[in-house]
This record gives structure tokens, sequence and C-alpha cells, in this order.
């Protein structure tokens, strides 16, 4: 039989030096780094729509505007990028549906409704819509929200998302057999 051991308390209570010292190295590295949030950016949405059968809303192209002023807009050219200071910027999902967005963020929308009538699917009406929904949007004064966008026009909105969260942007006019699929996701964090 053999003598129990006397350096065990030692070890443990070393044990829990160490213990405390990485807890105080972790606590003081958080205190020295603490999370950064990102600064709320104005971002750019280009945009298609085409009943669902054909693919629904999807994304063309994003960027960050580094200005105060938007492009020029009307609806039968749509925007104009002429003297213009963008950046792009590649959303975090490729799906062509899904935005990423911080809390804060500006995101204005520049959607082209396509018409999708001679593909052999059946089409509804002459125009779809454009509306989000989720937990709190914010919209630009003069802009609509919900919109109707008329096949072969364009449609700008501006919305400012400020509340974290899942927001869902959909069509909300008829428009064919697979109208409640088409819609996409805006992930703000």
């Amino acid at each position: 039989m053999q003598a129990p051991k006397k350096h065990l308390p030692v070890v443990g209570l070393l044990g829990l030096v160490v213990i405390a010292a990485a807890g105080g190295t972790v606590y003081y590295y958080q205190f020295a780094s603490p999370h950064t949030h990102a600064v709320p950016s104005h971002r750019l949405v280009f945009m298609t729509a085409v009943i669902q059968e054909l693919g629904g809303f999807h994304v063309n192209n994003t960027a960050y505007l580094n200005q105060t002023t938007l492009p020029a807009f009307d609806n039968s050219k749509g925007y104009n990028l002429t003297g213009v200071k963008f950046q792009d910027y590649l959303p975090s999902y490729s799906d062509n549906k899904t935005i990423n967005a911080n809390t804060g963020d500006t995101i204005t929308f520049y959607i082209h409704a396509v018409d999708g009538s001679g593909h052999g699917f059946s089409q509804y009406g002459s125009n779809h819509g454009f509306t989000i929904d989720g937990p709190t949007v914010s919209v630009a004064a003069g802009d609509a929200l919900p919109g109707t966008i008329p096949f072969g026009k364009w449609y700008s909105v501006t919305v400012t998302f400020v509340t974290a969260g899942s927001y869902i942007y959909r069509c909300n006019i008829f428009c064919s057999d697979q109208h409640p699929f088409m819609q996409g996701n805006i992930v703000v964090s």
C-alpha cells in the first residue's frame, strides 16, 4: 500500500491559479479589444423581378454608396451611375436572393420588372409588387413601400433597417402560379 501524496493540494491550487489567470487574460483581451460594430452604410441593390417560374427576384449587383446623393433615377430607364461614387460589395450569400446588412444600414433597391410571358408559364396581370416584412423598417420620405412595378419599368425605394433580424422581401401582387415563392431574405445583424 502506497502512502498518499502530499503535493496533491499544491497541484490543485496551482491549477486554480492557472485557470484564474487564463480567465483574467480572456477578460483582459475582451476589454482591450471590444466587439466592433460596423458603421451604418448606404447600400445599393440592383434587382430584376420576373415570375418565380423564371427565377423570381434576382440580385444582379450590390454596392456601397460613397456619397450623400443617390444616382439619377427614371422609372422608364432606371438608374444612372454617371458621376456616382460607389464601391462594389459582395453579399455573404451566393443565392442571388439574400442580402446582408447591419443595423442602421440604408438600402436603396433598384428593381426592373420583366415580362415573363411567352415562356410557357401562366403569368397574370402586367406588373409585380415589392414589399418588405420584418421587425422594423424606415422608408425614406417620398418613397412608397409597398410598390407596384409595371413590366418593363423600374422601381426604386430607400429603406433604413433600424432593428436586427430577418426580413423577407416579396412580390405582393399575384403574378403567376408560383407567386407565393417569389421572395428573398434580408439578414440584418
